[in-house]
């Protein structure tokens, strides 16, 4: 009876790396920055600048503070698969889902030269949840990823239009998937895979602030890569109802056991200009790179065998991703400024292992925001529109099934900022 059962259960362990695709990364970490499409490591003359460049806290006097949330709305659906057997104008929406990623910043002037800073922010994470009833199901139902970041920073000032800063990265990860297998030739039903664990790592990150003229600041940003070691997960399995003889065969060949893998969040480098045209408007370009070519496979090692093997090779092939942000700011007066932005991202994961894990792709995002400072006060706000370029998958390489078909993906974001000065 155990060789008539025949499931495919490996890619879902830890196949939520995709969420940290640059599709699904997160840089909306400041409400200022945000509104101006990130386009901030230039400026970083805010708290938030321990997130995008913490050089920039040295022109920050006293104490800052400054908390943050951003509202995240995304919708994603699938059409297809386009497969021998399957019907090519099925429509799949997933579940609507919301998240509600927190920043928290604090700056202090030691003194003219030394600043000190501290980040609490949720740069990789979002999720899906196609239900269990949908044609995809062996490959996803439900997703979610989130990585908490814990930033102390220090920043020098080395010349009067000179600063640099470095910072250390404290890493929790949680990680929640679930899926289906078809349990062929045993019975005609499912069984329900489940996956839950959480880890810590470490990191540093790295910044640069020159104005070699009056109007004119640079910027250059590195965050090291974190290395997440999920040696502890829970796996367990929901096996459908059976014969005694076949739900102890199925029992025996998956077992509620631990999974262990190692994901490697990839480096970012970026560099930004910007300029004061004049004394109310000033204008930001950015360039940033994540590192993803390093993320070729994962390796799956299982306590207890599942489906008689202990270790799994899964392939990935990730590319390098960019994102081009440009933002600009008006200040009416002293009180209020008028924001707004445009970012194109590019994609990390290849056509060929595009799942619906989490399905990212190229975006465009526009962004638009307001802020307003009284009695040492200051309240950012900002709407961002991402708009992700369908996605048509013809050649997928994916273990369980053939799935091609075209992926699409739109989200709206809202974000608050409230930061005091003293």
């Amino acid at each position: 009876m155990l060789k008539k059962i025949t499931v495919s259960f490996f890619t879902v362990v830890l196949s939520a790396a995709l969420v940290f695709g640059s599709g699904f990364s997160i840089y909306e970490h400041g409400g200022k920055a945000s509104a101006m499409a990130g386009a901030f490591i230039a400026q970083a003359n805010d708290a938030s600048a321990v997130f995008y460049n913490p050089a920039g806290i040295t022109s920050l006097q006293g104490f800052n503070l400054n908390a943050g949330l951003t509202v995240i709305k995304p919708t994603a659906s699938f059409q297809g698969p386009t497969a021998p057997g399957y019907d090519p104008n099925l429509y799949t929406e997933a579940k609507d889902l919301t998240f509600y990623p927190p920043t928290f910043y604090a700056t202090y002037q030691i003194n003219e030269d030394l600043s000190a800073g501290f980040g609490f922010f949720v740069p990789y994470g979002l999720g899906t949840d196609w239900e269990k009833e949908w044609i995809g199901r062996e490959l996803a139902t439900f997703s979610e990823v989130q990585t908490f970041y814990l930033n102390p920073v220090i920043a020098y000032k080395v010349m009067d239009n000179l600063s640099v800063a470095a910072g250390f990265d404290f890493v929790i990860g949680n990680v929640h998937l679930e899926k289906s297998a078809y349990l062929t030739y045993a019975i005609d039903k499912y069984a329900e895979f489940k996956l839950e664990g959480n880890t810590t790592g470490m990191g540093f990150n790295l910044g640069l602030q020159y104005k070699p003229i009056e109007n004119l600041s640079l910027g250059l940003v590195f965050r090291s890569n974190v290395t997440l070691s999920f040696d502890d997960g829970d796996v367990s399995f929901e096996i459908p109802s059976a014969s005694p003889e076949v739900a102890d065969s199925l029992r025996k060949m998956l077992p509620n056991t631990k999974g262990k893998a190692e994901l490697v969040l990839p480096t970012h480098i970026g560099f930004g200009i910007a300029y004061d045209f004049t004394d109310k408007l000033t204008a930001e370009f950015d360039y940033l790179q994540i590192g993803w070519s390093s993320y070729d496979e994962l390796v799956i090692e299982f306590e207890e065998p599942v489906k008689g093997e202990t270790e799994q090779i899964v392939p990935k092939n990730y590319e390098n991703s960019a994102s081009y942000r440009f933002g600009i700011e008006y200040r009416l007066n002293e009180q209020l400024a008028l924001r707004a932005g445009y970012l194109r991202d590019t994609h990390a994961v290849p056509d060929d292992y595009v799942e619906p894990t989490l399905p990212e792709g190229d975006r465009n995002i526009y962004n638009i925001g307001v802020g307003y400072k009284i009695s040492g006060f200051t309240i950012d706000a900002f709407y961002m529109a991402l708009l992700q370029d369908d996605r048509e998958i013809t050649n997928s390489k994916n273990e369980t099934m053939e799935f091609n078909g075209t992926y699409k993906s739109v989200a709206n974001l809202f974000g608050l900022s409230i930061g005091y000065s003293f």
